[in-house]
């Protein structure tokens, strides 16, 4: 059995469009409580990339370093990641609200 552990690392990117989300609920939705659920559940999802970084999806679109993405479904958010299995790291790159076109170039 693997037991191998990955680090996970949200990038500043990341991090950004993850709060902008999180105001957004908050503030212009004022549901603060659906808030906390998704953040929860986001939460969860990127600690399970630690030891199962694999499980999820690879979608059709690479950047220009020829990166390979994968998915996240999230209620209606996407949370795109790559893996560096070298350094065994998993970076967690976007979140997107999930009917944008994040598939778009521009947006990675």
């Amino acid at each position: 059995m693997d037991t191998k552990k990955y680090k996970v690392i949200i990038t500043p990117t990341a991090y950004k469009e993850i709060n902008k989300i999180y105001d957004y609920i908050t503030d212009d939705l004022y549901a603060e409580n659906a808030t906390k659920r998704l953040m929860n559940k986001v939460e969860q999802e990127v600690q399970r990339l630690k030891d199962a970084p694999k499980i999820h999806t690879e979608i059709e679109k690479f950047d220009e370093l020829k990166r390979v993405y994968r998915r996240i479904v999230v209620d209606n958010y996407v949370i795109l990641y790559i893996i560096d299995e070298d350094n065994e790291v998993v970076f967690v790159s976007h979140m997107y609200y999930g009917r944008r076109n994040y598939m778009n170039n521009d947006l990675l």
